[in-house]
């Protein structure tokens, strides 16, 4: 039986930054003496511990939760071997007595308590009860005594004092989560590299999951060795060392964290080879550099993941994109930053990888393509807004609705291209919530469209009107409260999405866009609605298929005429994009050109239909027993049966 205690102490701001110590050595246990006593929230900057046949007894100015607390140890009498350590930077105080076992207590949000004295120091303590060999900081104590007082210094750190504190704090990340203020232990790692005085042009200190390296930046020779021993490749700007010269900065910290807790966000990101690295100027805030900072993360190929380069916000205690490109290869991962701060690489889940040859053909396809929709959409609500029927037909109130959504999701997509290509954060996460919003627009008109062609088709009633405010109000209003609200979460949801190419290089192996940066929000949110539409809307088709098929067609023409209405019900319903979910594996490319060619030409199949539809010889044929000079939408009550559920939706 053995047992450990790690007590996280030291409430922040109550008592000063100390250095780490260590106070070991041996006690002879009695048979009732297995107890550890620690009494904490006391004094300022003196640890005691006592020894006597009922207890061990600490005495610390680190609080806990509770000012006194009592832990069993190891029940057999004997010689124990006990260690305490006090770690600053975890701000953790534990206690070893044989064989380690950790337990964790978390300090209150309190005020420190002063009920606790120390013992009367000219009262003598037991003497047959004396600590043996003890040690302070690996020193040797010359006596042995029945009680120590250990004064905690505030003073600067020499290497050899750091390089201990280091090592206790890799010892405890090796064996138990970091349950610790994360914001204090940057602060400590910062403060201890600040303080450390070592002769030469550099030091390094560490080994595990916490190193770090210490630069004097005296020339530029100092630059070229930062920093092998630590795993990464940095290439640090001329600018930096210009800071140094004019005596704003004299040092660079370059630190090295394996372990994801100490940066935990909301999302629980996936960091790559859970480590972060720091990179600092001493006292000085570094941001807008004119000159990038390029920092290079080696590691094995990735399959099916993709890498992006992100920095620690302590503001909103969560991992950001701000200032950062993302420059992904097969063996490593290039982050090219205009700030220091801490960087890591986040995993996830990556979409196939497309060829330049094709990415540039499939953009070409897609301009082309949302240009002339664009132009069509214009040239179709025009003709019938002119055609007079608009304000007596709401369906074609509809459709003037929908081809508004298309033509703002063309040039919006546009834009965001455009803008993606000069990488500028925040014109692109403006030009992203447009697309976004115009996007849900577009799927929200699909679904009134379907839900129109319920209410015409299947349940035989007259079309709604959409002239009178609410379901049109709810098409344009709903998907603002949804981009508006994703913003709001995380703004940096929006921004510029970098898409993995194929290139002869690994050099500029990506391409951006504008466009949600968080694949979790476009899988769940954008395809979830959209699969939902689509399935309302395959329902209500396959109706309007049966209706149309049942109808007796007399001539050629009336059976042009229904295919034409079931094909342009379909675009108009949006099933072209229903391909989306077919854009994985062999049929990855394929989809990707069929799927920009027809989307993006939709305004333009919408006006043909329009048009096919308004032709003479669509509206009347010699076997129909009416004719109607009304244009497509606008169906007339004297038609017959046979040629009015067709009529009615067009």
């Amino acid at each position: 039986m053995s047992a450990l205690l790690a007590l996280l102490l030291l409430l922040r701001g109550i008592i000063p930054t100390v250095d780490g110590f260590t106070l070991c050595g041996w006690r002879n246990q009695s048979t009732n003496g297995n107890i550890l006593r620690y009494h904490g929230g006391y004094g300022d900057d003196m640890v005691t511990v006592e020894n006597s046949a009922e207890a061990l007894t600490v005495y610390a100015p680190f609080p806990l939760t509770s000012n006194s607390s009592s832990f069993a140890l190891q029940p057999l009498p004997g010689m124990y071997r006990f260690c305490l350590h006090w770690i600053p930077g975890l701000q953790i105080f534990n206690f070893s007595h044989g064989i380690t076992i950790y337990h964790v207590i978390h300090t209150s949000n309190g005020a420190r308590s002063d009920n606790y004295t120390l013992p009367n120091r000219n009262q003598p303590c037991n003497s047959s009860n004396p600590f043996i060999n003890v040690t302070i900081n690996e020193k040797r104590v010359a006596s042995n005594e029945c009680r120590y007082d250990y004064n905690i210094p505030v003073q600067r750190r020499d290497p050899k004092t750091l390089e201990h504190e280091f090592s206790q704090v890799n010892s405890y990340l090796e064996k138990a989560r970091f349950e610790g203020d994360g914001r204090q232990f940057r602060r400590w790692v910062e403060s201890a590299l600040s303080e450390v005085q070592f002769d030469g042009k550099s030091h390094h200190f560490g080994k595990g999951s916490l190193q770090a390296a210490v630069y004097n930046l005296e020339s530029r020779d100092v630059l070229k060795s930062i920093p092998e021993s630590l795993d990464i490749s940095l290439s640090l700007p001329s600018q930096l060392l210009e800071r140094s010269q004019n005596g704003t900065a004299r040092r660079l910290h370059v630190v090295r964290i394996q372990d994801p807790s100490i940066f935990q966000d909301t999302s629980n990101s996936s960091i790559l080879g859970d480590q972060v690295f720091g990179i600092t100027l001493q006292g000085t805030k570094v941001s807008n550099l004119a000159e990038d900072i390029v920092i290079t993360f080696p590691h094995e190929p990735i399959q099916g993941l993709a890498s992006r380069c992100v920095f620690w916000d302590d503001m909103s205690e969560d991992w950001s994109t701000a200032g950062c490109r993302t420059v992904p290869a097969d063996s490593h991962t290039e982050c090219r930053c205009n700030h220091l701060t801490y960087f890591a690489v986040l995993m996830q889940v990556s979409s196939q990888v497309i060829s330049e040859e094709h990415l540039v053909s499939l953009t070409a396809l897609t301009f082309a393509g949302c240009a002339i929709s664009a132009l069509s959409c214009i040239f179709t609500v025009m003709w019938i807004c002119w055609s007079g029927n608009c304000q007596r037909n709401p369906t074609l109130q509809i459709h003037v609705n929908l081809l508004m959504a298309l033509l703002l999701l063309d040039l919006s997509f546009i834009v965001s291209a455009l803008l993606g290509a000069l990488e500028d954060v925040a014109l692109c996460r403006g030009s992203a919530m447009v697309l976004h919003f115009s996007l849900l627009c577009l799927f929200s008109w699909m679904a009134i469209e379907g839900f129109n062609l319920y209410q015409l088709v299947v349940k035989v009633f007259d079309s709604l009107d959409f002239s009178s405010r609410r379901v049109s109000l709810l098409a344009w209003a709903f998907p603002i409260l949804v981009v508006l609200g994703i913003f709001l979460i995380d703004q940096e949801n929006y921004g510029i999405l970098y898409i993995k190419v194929e290139r002869p290089s690994d050099h500029n192996s990506t391409a951006a866009m504008c466009w949600l940066t968080e694949p979790i929000v476009h899988q769940v949110l954008n395809l979830g609605f959209f699969a939902v539409v689509l399935l309302f809307n395959l329902c209500m088709l396959f109706a309007m298929s049966r209706r149309v098929l049942r109808l007796t067609a007399h001539t050629r023409r009336e059976k042009v005429r229904h295919c034409i209405t079931l094909l342009g019900l379909s675009c108009m319903l949006g099933l072209s994009w229903g391909l989306a979910f077919f854009s994985f594996g062999v049929f990855y490319l394929p989809v990707q050109y069929i799927f920009s060619i027809l989307n993006a030409l939709q305004g333009l199949f919408i006006f043909l239909w329009y048009w096919a539809l308004s032709q003479p010889h669509a509206k009347y044929s010699p076997g129909s027993s009416v004719s109607t000079s009304g244009s497509p939408g606008s169906p007339r009550a004297d038609q017959t049966v046979s040629t009015e559920d067709t009529k009615r939706l067009t």
